[in-house]
């Protein structure tokens, strides 16, 4: 998994800095409506393009306009829930955002404490940071494959008048704070998105059954084999409640759901989800604010019975905690922000796995490879030392970074029948991790899964919303305290695999063969004579390192009978000729000991000629300096 954050279009539309807004998705785009800026409600409808990953200019740019939206939208709120469903069809998509209130509501509380939040008692205004809520999506499977996208450029852009996909498509927008009254409004409108986004309409149907009644900091969830919205209560502005009431989404009948099995108990700022299970919507409710502490336990509504349940769930509990997001994907519930005792508020991410029911282990992702890796770095996969010149008991001479890198050295003098062969024996010396796999002990493996996060998360948060689309997840806005949020990230649950690069590029697959073809007659196309005797070399390999042997090589020289032309070097050392050659292969030094009488510096002197000779920069360069030791070591001498 990894996350990103979505840079904003400068040029366009910007992004509302709110919270306890709504967020809804649908055939490529999110609807975001409603929230709180820390001064006033927001009433204005806003949507954003994912494809071309900006905001639509609204109907207010007569000029530019990319949707346009007709009817009464309901008044300025936030704390209100936004649920996709649609009518005629078994089959939706919900999405729910339960934001907490407006300006802060006015609700009948008494102390409690550093919480600041009750319902019973004298009039107070409850703390923005106790009002956090949370947004919610669910989907059924049907819905996914048929409007949602892993990729965002696959996502469909419909601003046309034609019906969309979905029939009757509609966001249904219940209850929520309006900023002023001892009540939570008691409202239901609803947005109809069928006809593409130049055919917008708000529209107010009239209640029928029996209406929950105010609702604030609540939850709303589509239920798509019922066809209903499932409102978990929540709080009214004057108590918290635990009822449960549900909305045909084809008749606009409310009626109230009568349950079996022993119920959450009454809380607000809640989060809840709708995950399909084994052919079965399970609506699950979790956390939130009582009214004497926050809460981290979790409940399952079987609707097929409408029986609650309270799951023993395995792992590490998320700390209590409200205004989160709780987020269903694919037998997942992703768990994100919130705020917990003292208005402290939380960047993690929980994950809990309905399968096994537990909650996992989610932990950053590190750049460290794991034990045993061999990482290439640098454009070098073998490390190879310059063998030193030994001088006055310590390193120096030919010794020093050449152009190979640094670590180890090999023996070229070892002969192999073939490169693979040294190429084993080569990473042995430089110490390169065996292929062989050993498997972990089963028995300190642990038994929660560990599910890895790259990427920088978003801040601290909460009253942001958190909707999923495809196998992504994306964040928008909320607060930390009075710090109100305008960022935008996306979490992808299942982003292409890192592939890790372990085998060499062709570059080092040079450097780690190249020394098996040192003086070996194999493709060898030239043979030079050095008093008398044959040393065996490469047109391609020597005309690549040195221009001296490139001119020579086309000037033209008789061929052997074996095809490889021979070049005589006339008035040099086979010895020092073939250090020369060896280095030119393996990107070894010499080693010569200055300390060997008058030899060992005549050597030197003489590959340094050499080196000068065929254009070998770096060996002459590394001569130059061992010369110069050399000498002061002859001076030091002769001063004794």
């Amino acid at each position: 998994m990894k996350w990103s954050e979505y840079n904003e279009d400068k040029h366009g539309v910007t992004t509302p800095t709110i919270k306890n807004h709504s967020v809804t998705y649908h055939d490529g785009h999110l609807y975001c409506f409603g929230g709180y800026d820390g001064r006033r409600n927001h009433q204005k409808l806003m949507i954003y393009s994912l494809k071309e990953k900006r905001w639509l200019v609204g109907p207010e740019d007569r000029g530019r306009a990319e949707f346009n939206v007709r009817g009464n939208p309901p008044p300025g709120r936030n704390g209100h829930t936004a649920t996709l469903a649609v009518r005629g069809r078994s089959r939706g998509m919900a999405v729910t955002s339960a934001a907490a209130a407006a300006s802060p509501p006015p609700l009948v509380v008494e102390d409690a404490g550093e919480d600041n939040v009750d319902f019973v008692g004298q009039i107070r205004e409850i703390s923005l940071s106790e009002q956090n809520d949370a947004d919610l999506l669910s989907m059924d499977q049907e819905h996914q494959i048929m409007h949602q996208f892993d990729n965002p450029n696959e996502i469909p852009n419909n601003p046309s008048n034609a019906r969309s996909e979905d029939e009757d498509a509609q966001i249904v927008i219940i209850g929520g704070w309006l900023g002023s009254g001892p009540l939570a409004a008691s409202d239901m409108h609803v947005l109809d998105i069928s006809c593409g986004l130049l055919n917008l309409t708000w529209f107010q149907p009239p209640p029928h059954g029996t209406p929950p009644g105010p609702c604030n900091m609540h939850s709303a969830d589509y239920i798509p084999p019922k066809g209903e919205v499932y409102v978990f209560r929540g709080g009214n502005g004057r108590e918290y409640l635990n009822d449960l009431h549900a909305l045909n989404v084809s008749t606009y009948l409310w009626r109230r759901v009568e349950t079996h099995g022993v119920p959450p108990q009454q809380r607000a700022n809640h989060s809840s989800a709708v995950l399909e299970y084994e052919n079965t919507y399970e609506l699950f409710v979790f956390g939130g604010w009582n009214g004497n502490e926050r809460l981290n336990d979790i409940f399952i509504l079987d609707t097929e019975t409408d029986t609650w349940s309270e799951p023993r769930v395995g792992g590490i509990k998320p700390h209590p905690r409200a205004g989160m997001t709780l987020t269903a994907l694919r037998d997942r519930l992703y768990l994100f922000g919130g705020s917990g005792t003292s208005s402290k508020c939380f960047d993690d991410l929980q994950i809990l796995d309905r399968k096994d029911m537990v909650w996992l282990d989610v932990n950053d992702e590190t750049d460290d490879s794991a034990a045993g890796d061999h990482n290439i770095s640098n454009g070098n996969s073998t490390e190879i030392d310059s063998l030193d010149w030994c001088y006055g008991g310590n390193a120096c001479g030919l010794g020093g970074q050449d152009g190979m890198g640094g670590g180890h050295a090999i023996d070229s003098s070892m002969k192999f029948s073939d490169w693979r062969s040294q190429e084993s024996q080569n990473d042995q010396q430089l110490g390169f991790a065996s292929s062989a796999y050993t498997s972990a002990n089963p028995n300190d493996e642990d038994l929660v899964h560990t599910v890895y996060i790259a990427g920088v998360p978003p801040r601290k948060r909460a009253g942001h919303t958190a909707t999923a689309v495809g196998s992504c997840i994306y964040v928008f806005g909320g607060s930390c305290g009075t710090d109100y949020l305008s960022d935008f990230f996306v979490l992808a649950t299942d982003p292409p695999p890192t592939v890790k690069i372990t085998e060499p590029a062709s570059p080092q697959l040079y450097a780690r063969r190249l020394s098996h073809f040192f003086n070996n007659e194999e493709f060898a196309d030239v043979i030079f004579v050095v008093e008398g005797r044959e040393v065996y070399g490469h047109k391609l390999v020597l005309s690549t390192v040195s221009d001296c042997f490139r001119a020579m090589f086309m000037t033209g020289f008789r061929e052997s009978g074996s095809g490889a032309c021979k070049i005589e070097i006339p008035d040099t050392n086979y010895d020092i000729f073939l250090s020369m050659m060896e280095y030119i292969y393996t990107g070894v030094a010499p080693k010569i000991n200055i300390l060997e009488s008058d030899t060992g510096i005549e050597r030197a002197i003489a590959l340094l000629e050499l080196a000068d000779q065929f254009f070998l920069y770096h060996l002459k360069q590394i001569c130059e300096g061992t010369n110069t030791v050399c000498i002061a070591y002859s001076r030091f001498n002769q001063l004794i």
